[in-house]
């Protein structure tokens, strides 16, 4: 009997030993699962605070729950109890608040949609948003909340007004020089006593163009400054460069009254070598240019003075460079343009408003 008891209590110290060991074991893997647990918690905040995406959970009804660390920061929000519980399409601008409840209609079905939408920071700084909204399933699987992530876009956004803006100029500015170029293949043909004449002169016009547009390139069409311009326009004399004297303040020109000028300087320069101060070995120019006044009412003061070249004779009649020197350039400045042909060298000279024309870089 005593046997009995003692097998008996020997088996039962090694199912308890069992229990123990199973005990130990299944706490073991309690506590590894709950260190798992924190260290994904933490590892998931962290996430969430890194994430410059707000990251934000609405109940069905499109209420805010939830606003992740980063997203409050994107957001300008400090306290998420300052907007908890708000609906969350209020936040948005424009056709956003309707795109945000029919994405939320979606969610509720199930469905996940995307769309972008501007809205303001919870201080009122502008942005724009890429807006997805998905289905949060509960344990049925049907939809218990709704995720809402959205990624700033403004700088994207910003871009792409830029590209349009950019796009309807360069159509514009095209659109322009197409219409010059038309403009001066008719008054050079019209003027024109032969083909291979209007040949030249059309060609030599059209390389003073494109040399003004490689200018106006590098300033993105929107300015170019007057000492450029004028080497372009000179390009037709760089052989006689050294004839022709230069002095003037920096001045920057927009990109009309920069064409104009360029085409101007070079119809000055050609004429000068067939008929003035470049036609012979003696003759030279001076081109000087000064701004008086004060800044809002300054006006531009440009001399062209040709000097020790043949007698000049005014010519009969007004030829294509002549007439686009005084109308389309005094359209352009908005003030007086002259050209005048005094027998000791031909004289131009523009007396205009600097106003929306250009501006003075320095003195």
């Amino acid at each position: 009997m005593f046997l009995f008891i003692l097998i008996g209590m020997v088996m039962m110290t090694g199912e308890l030993r069992d229990t123990l060991r199973r005990s130990l074991a299944l706490n073991a893997e309690l506590v590894e699962r709950e260190r798992s647990s924190a260290e994904r918690e933490v590892f998931l905040s962290s996430v969430l605070a890194a994430s410059t995406d707000c990251i934000k959970v609405v109940d069905l009804d499109g209420n805010l729950t939830f606003m992740s660390e980063g997203g409050m920061k994107v957001m300008d929000i400090s306290d998420f109890n300052a907007v908890r519980g708000c609906p969350w399409s209020d936040f948005l601008k424009g056709n956003g608040a309707a795109q945000a409840r029919a994405a939320l209609k979606a969610a509720a079905e199930g469905r996940s949609s995307h769309f972008e939408t501007p809205a303001d920071t919870y201080i009122g700084v502008p942005k724009w948003w890429s807006v997805s909204v998905s289905p949060i399933p509960g344990p049925d699987g049907r939809p218990a909340r709704i995720l809402s992530v959205s990624r700033d876009l403004t700088a994207l956004y910003e871009a792409r007004e830029q590209q349009k803006l950019l796009n309807g100029e360069l159509s514009h500015r095209l659109k322009n020089v197409l219409t010059l170029v038309q403009s001066i293949a008719n008054q050079t043909l019209r003027g024109a006593h032969s083909i291979e004449q209007a040949s030249a002169a059309f060609s030599s016009r059209l390389a003073s163009l494109g040399r003004a547009t490689d200018v106006l390139t590098t300033t993105a069409w929107q300015q170019a400054e007057l000492h450029d311009v004028i080497e372009a326009g000179l390009s037709a004399v760089s052989g006689m460069r050294e004839r022709i004297a230069i002095d003037g303040p920096r001045i920057r020109l927009n990109s009309h009254v920069a064409l104009a000028l360029t085409l101007a300087f070079h119809e000055l320069a050609t004429n000068a070598t067939k008929y003035g101060a470049l036609g012979n070995d003696t003759g030279s120019v001076t081109l000087r240019w000064q701004v008086s006044g004060t800044q809002g009412s300054a006006c531009f003061h440009l001399r062209w003075q040709e000097r020790g070249g043949p007698p000049v004779v005014r010519p009969s009649q007004r030829g294509f460079g002549s007439r686009m020197i005084e109308r389309s350039l005094g359209a352009y400045f908005r003030g007086r343009t002259v050209l005048d042909f005094p027998p000791e060298g031909v004289v131009f000279r523009i007396d205009a408003p600097l106003g929306d024309t250009g501006e003075l870089i320095d003195g």
